[in-house]
């Protein structure tokens, strides 16, 4: 017997998550397409998101049209409650691998073989946190030498999926990364 939906005060049906993963924002600059992507890609199998960012009274700005507020700080944030993590990669240099409370997350996701996730030059997030070691990766060429140096293999490839870390090239693996990133947390 299906379960019956609930709805809100305004009649629109209350989503059920039966997971949920952290989006860590920077500030600007930050893929719109493939980040759409991911997180409609993980709705569709009831999966939510929390999206937080280092400062989380100010807009974060998309590199094409998106600009929103994030959930939540960054701040005090721990994977207890999530099944993974997604670092959005931007244009530039992604300020997120400088962040220790992002490396520590990172580590902390690794350490419970949860999901972690990237694109682009948020590669180079991933390798300062030392969760490459021993995974094929993708990303911003860029940070090929940098994945390297902290023990993965750069790949190239479109996306690239090695245990519980999941790494694409560039916003244009968009629909790609988000089936990925179903299939991985699907349950």
């Amino acid at each position: 017997m299906a379960e019956e939906q609930q709805l809100d005060d305004e009649g629109l049906i209350v989503q059920k998550y039966h997971a949920k993963v952290l989006v860590v924002m920077p500030p600007e600059g930050f893929g719109d397409q493939i980040l759409r992507y991911a997180r409609s890609s993980l709705y569709n199998v009831h999966v939510g998101s929390t999206s937080v960012s280092a400062d989380p009274e100010a807009e974060v700005k998309g590199r094409l049209q998106d600009v929103f507020l994030v959930d939540e700080a960054l701040e005090g944030q721990t994977m207890d409650a999530y099944t993974g993590i997604l670092i959005a990669g931007c244009e530039g240099t992604n300020p997120l691998a400088d962040d220790a409370r992002v490396l520590d997350l990172l580590r902390a996701a690794d350490r419970d073989q949860k999901m972690i996730a990237t694109w682009g030059n948020g590669l180079a997030t991933l390798a300062r946190a030392g969760v490459v070691r021993g995974h094929k990766v993708t990303g911003d060429v860029a940070a090929r030498d940098e994945a390297a140096r902290a023990g993965g293999k750069y790949t190239g490839r479109e996306v690239v999926i090695s245990k519980h870390v999941i790494t694409a090239r560039d916003e244009g693996a968009g629909m790609r990364f988000g089936q990925a990133l179903a299939d991985h947390v699907r349950i």
